[in-house]
């Protein structure tokens, strides 16, 4: 019975399986590829300049070299953001159709009058299509954050959010879910498709607007020569501190006492004085990560467990 159950739900979504889990295991196919020809092209133009002989031209070999390099630089990004959508697309195409198909085709009904156990009909069509999408989205994952380190300038951060990690799989799964019970409550394919679009769209708009709060609100004062600001932090304020006394100086409070620093022939910088930027600690990034994907979590459960009470509590004649 639970392998028919698994082989049926196979063959009634084979083609999306195929085309969306497939296109998410080559997407990550072609980053780990980035990721290995990026390291290697680096190296490989690192060693030409440092062979290249009194600033001579360059070989036509690493010439060649270095327009792979750009090929593979301009590549990164796209691979990335490309990442970010994939499981919003995998979770609402696999997830909506997976019970509403079977609704609006009035076989559930026959289904749910033949087995023993609604809740282990439901589980049985989306257990194995949860593991497999959290297994190939995991793998899109880690290919994506290898390429994000391999590329420079390595780092990892706020600018990389939903890009790489168990985030990536763990957004597919609550997707998935979703879609699931978007599906059981309207019984239509393609309304359920376009609903668990909307839910999603507003779950993640509300994630982004609480994300930018609490990154807002543990904000703290960081020297800007001591830090590297790069892409992805957000400044929200700048200022200075005095090298004498620590004191914090505010924007106004500088030009008042250094007007010809900040004109023309200035330098914009004041002596004495040390410019810092209000920002969220690079460091807090794995935090807010951890912190979305224990949301997540809890959205998913939610909404497994609101699934298994509308499958128990649906009349058969609900359609």
């Amino acid at each position: 019975m639970t392998f028919s159950a698994v082989r049926l739900a196979w063959r009634m979504q084979r083609w999306e399986i195929a085309v969306l889990l497939g296109g998410s295991l080559l997407l990550a196919g072609a980053a780990g590829f980035v990721a290995w020809q990026t390291s290697v092209t680096l190296t490989g133009i690192d060693a030409c300049y440092a062979n290249a002989s009194g600033g001579g031209p360059l070989s036509a070999s690493c010439g060649s070299l270095i327009e792979w390099g750009n090929v593979m630089t301009m590549l990164s990004p796209m691979l990335q953001g490309v990442t970010t959508v994939v499981p919003l697309a995998v979770g609402a195409l696999l997830g909506a159709p997976l019970v509403s198909r079977e609704i609006e085709r009035r076989t559930a009904p026959i289904a749910w009058s033949l087995s023993l156990s609604r809740a282990r009909w439901l589980a049985l069509r989306a257990l194995p299509l949860l593991i497999s999408i959290a297994v190939a989205l995991l793998t899109l994952g880690q290919a994506s954050e290898s390429l994000i380190r391999a590329t420079p300038p390595g780092d990892i951060g706020f600018g990389h959010y939903a890009m790489h990690g168990p985030l990536v799989a763990m957004r597919g799964v609550a997707v998935f879910i979703i879609g699931v019970v978007v599906g059981l409550v309207l019984g239509r394919m393609l309304p359920a498709i376009l609903v668990t679009g909307l839910v999603v769209i507003a779950m993640l708009v509300g994630l982004q607007l609480v994300r930018g709060e609490l990154m807002r609100a543990e904000a703290v004062w960081l020297d800007a020569a001591e830090n590297d600001f790069f892409s992805g932090v957000t400044i929200y304020d700048s200022a200075f501190t005095d090298d004498a006394t620590g004191e914090h100086v505010s924007f106004d409070a500088a030009y008042a006492r250094f007007p010809e620093e900040f004109g023309p022939q200035g330098s914009g910088m004041p002596p004495g004085l040390s410019q810092v930027y209000l920002t969220t600690p690079p460091e807090r990034y794995p935090v807010f990560v951890a912190r979305e994907i224990g949301a997540l979590a809890l959205v998913s459960v939610v909404a497994a467990g609101a699934g298994l009470w509308i499958v128990r509590s649906r009349r058969p004649d609900l359609v």
